[in-house]
């Protein structure tokens, strides 16, 4: 049998990294702006906010612009493009871990806590060129942050946005899978939306969605003894083909990191993402299954991790005010290194209520574990999301 502290290795390694993820993961955004500026309810592009529909995934691949809208000044709107988003609430952790030689510790965390507070203005700033920027207090050290800040120049070729260039700091993430925009607190697993800096080509045409981008790494070090440090290499693109009211992604990230070996240059991170979104006509509920394959280079241990999703959203009541949310993931890190393989599951739901289309009161629940012996995390957090 495997020694205690090396089989303890995987297994504290993904629950670390996967804690951080969902109990400090970037917050939800939902932007109302859009809703005041359109003159339309804030449904046309939310099935439930701050998710997106399949109309409100189009708004946002095309610019921030209806079908057929060339886009104008802000000064030229009625209302100034800019949207406050609030989360505040009541958070309950216990935590069960192992203290070495059989024995079991657990211990609790109550508070009460402002979770964030963002500013987003967003929109067109000309008849072909978008542009977003943010920033939110954080909710450790109540400092403001940066967040995104891009322009986007629409319809480089053809119209309704079939290639647009974009270039600044945004999010990199497909139509429906977004940390953004999830109606649970916890965060993924897989690492689906990625704080790109750069320059990314997309586009929409038909019905397909398709983006591809260079970005910049977050490598400190390259090979010894270089006195250069090029950053701008990461690489990335994704493809979405509509079926009706339902889509499917293909995504493949090319990332490359700070170097483990004396002669290598950088380490690579493949990235492979395959996901449906699978929606009825009638919009009442969704269900979005996903598998992650992840390979890392010249790494001792844990180079293969895979990660299943299934998660899911309904629309509990004829007015859509009531609605569940549902997610379960599994992570395997494969036997490597000497070390036995290991699996580490997040379940999460989330039930809301709406008393707006841009607020409501929720009540959330996470449970995250591996099958060594890594602590064991169970999070509930009551909470109000207000945007306006």
């Amino acid at each position: 049998m495997i020694p205690r502290p090396r089989h303890l290795a995987v297994g504290a390694l993904t629950l670390t990294v996967a804690a951080s993820l969902f109990i400090y993961a970037r917050p939800g955004q939902s932007l109302p702006l859009f809703a005041r500026q359109q003159h339309v309810p804030c449904t046309t592009c939310h099935m439930a906010f701050p998710r997106l529909n399949a109309f409100g995934m189009a708004f946002k691949q095309n610019g921030y612009r209806m079908p057929g809208q060339p886009g104008k000044s802000p000064w030229d709107s009625e209302d100034f493009p800019l949207s406050l988003i609030g989360n505040v609430g009541l958070n309950f952790m216990r935590t069960d871990a192992d203290t070495g030689g059989g024995n079991r510790a657990t211990s609790t965390v109550s508070n009460f806590q402002q979770n964030w507070v963002e500013f987003h203005t967003a929109g067109t700033l000309a008849p072909k060129v978008t542009f977003h920027f943010d920033n939110g207090f954080a909710n450790e050290t109540g400092l403001l942050e940066s967040g995104m800040a891009f322009v986007q120049f629409d319809d480089v070729v053809g119209n309704d946005g079939r290639l647009n260039v974009k270039a600044g700091i945004f999010d990199g993430e497909i139509p429906y899978i977004s940390d953004a925009r999830r109606t649970t607190m916890a965060g993924y697993l897989t690492d689906w939306t990625q704080d790109n800096q750069g320059i990314e080509l997309n586009g929409t045409h038909s019905n397909w969605m398709y983006a591809a981008g260079v970005v910049n790494s977050d490598r400190t070090q390259g090979k010894a003894g270089s006195t250069n440090l090029n950053r701008f290499e990461n690489v990335y693109g994704w493809l979405t083909r509509e079926i009706g009211t339902s889509m499917v992604t293909a995504r493949v990230r090319l990332e490359r990191q700070d170097p483990r070996v004396a002669d290598k240059t950088a380490s690579m991170h493949r990235q492979v993402d395959l996901s449906a979104y699978v929606c009825p006509s009638s919009y009442r509920f969704a269900v979005i299954p996903a598998v992650t394959l992840e390979h890392y280079d010249d790494q001792a241990q844990a180079k293969d991790v895979n990660t299943g999703m299934v998660e899911a959203i309904a629309l509990l009541d004829k007015d859509s005010k009531w609605v569940a949310t549902g997610r379960v993931e599994v992570q395997n890190v494969p036997a490597a290194g000497g070390l036995e393989k290991s699996n580490t599951t997040q379940t999460a739901l989330d039930l809301a209520y709406y008393v707006n289309p841009n607020a409501r009161v929720a009540l959330d629940w996470t449970h995250l574990s591996d099958d060594v012996q890594g602590p064991k995390i169970d999070q509930v957090q009551a909470f109000v999301h207000v945007g306006y």
